[in-house]
C-alpha cells in the first residue's frame, strides 16, 4: 500500500490519504447499486432477451409447421385429384361401354327390322309377280298390235 501511496503522492499530492476512503465509498456504493439496480436491470434484460429469443424460436417452429402443413395439403390435393381423375376415367369407360353395347343392340334391332321388312316386301313382290307377268304379256301384246297397226 505504501508503494501505491508513493505513486499517488507523486502524481497529485494529498490524494494518498483520501484514496482509501474513496475506494471504500466506491465499493459500498457499487454493492448497494448492484443489489438495488444492477441485478434488477440484469434480470429485466435477461427476461427481455429470453422472450425475444423464445419468440424467434417459436416463430421459426410455427413457420416450419406452416411449411409442413402446406406440403401435406399440396400432397393431399394432388392425391385427391389423381383419385378423382381415376374415378372419372373409370366412369367414362363404363359409360362408353354401355353406350357401345346399347348402340350395338339398337343396330341389331334395326338390322333385324330391316331384314323382316325386306323379306315381307320380297314375299309380297313374289306373290304379285305372276299377276305382273300376266299384265306384262298383255301389255306387250297390246304394244305389238299398236306397233304393227
Amino acid at each position: 500500500m505504501d508503494a501505491i501511496s508513493g505513486i499517488l503522492d507523486k502524481i497529485q499530492p494529498g490524494t494518498s490519504s483520501s484514496i482509501l476512503y474513496q475506494f471504500v465509498i466506491f465499493v459500498v456504493l457499487f454493492a448497494v447499486l448492484k443489489h438495488l439496480i444492477f441485478n434488477k436491470l440484469l434480470f429485466v434484460l435477461q427476461i427481455r432477451e429470453s422472450k425475444t429469443v423464445k419468440l424467434d424460436e417459436q416463430a421459426g417452429h410455427k413457420f416450419k409447421e406452416a411449411e409442413d402443413l402446406s406440403k401435406k395439403f399440396d400432397t393431399e390435393v394432388k392425391k385427391t385429384n389423381e383419385e378423382v381423375h381415376k374415378r372419372m376415367t373409370e366412369r367414362k369407360n363404363i359409360e362408353t361401354k354401355k353406350i357401345v353395347e346399347l348402340q350395338s343392340e339398337k343396330e341389331q334391332e334395326v338390322l333385324k327390322n330391316y331384314e323382316i321388312q325386306k323379306s315381307e316386301l320380297v314375299n309380297e313382290l313374289e306373290a304379285q309377280r305372276p299377276k305382273l307377268l300376266n299384265k306384262s304379256d298383255e301389255l306387250s301384246a297390246s304394244l305389238l298390235e299398236k306397233i304393227l297397226n
